[in-house]
């Protein structure tokens, strides 16, 4: 199964599936940003404001889902923002195709917390 961690900058969704997946048998976790950074040189100069309006990130990140959790089993824990309903659909659907269950959660934390976060981060 999948557990999708959904919600704005700063909300706290990485180190959410971070301990997340220290607790669950079996879970590891999966930042599908991963699959963004893969594409970004093969499709150097195809212009893109955000790399989920890339077609190809959408199915290549459902099908590396499936090969991963083929392989391995258990439990991905994916923190990932898809604000674009769409796209959303889209992967939702790729991963319902394959029989993948998919637990979405979206993550809140109110505007001092994430303004906070945001002054706050290094990277």
């Amino acid at each position: 199964m999948i557990i999708w961690l959904n919600g704005s900058y700063g909300a706290g969704k990485t180190t959410t599936a971070r301990e997340l997946a220290a607790l669950l048998p079996d879970a590891r976790g999966f930042d599908s940003e991963t699959v963004g950074a893969l594409l970004r040189p093969v499709l150097a100069g195809v212009p893109v404001g955000n790399f989920q309006d890339w077609p190809p990130w959408r199915p290549l990140v459902v099908e590396t889902a499936r090969h991963v959790l083929d392989y391995t089993g258990g439990t991905l824990v994916m923190p990932m923002t898809v604000l674009v309903e769409p796209y959303w659909r889209e992967i939702s659907a790729g991963l319902a195709h394959h029989g993948i269950p998919v637990r979405h959660f979206v993550l809140h934390a109110d505007q001092d917390t994430l303004r906070g976060r945001i002054d706050g981060d290094l990277v």
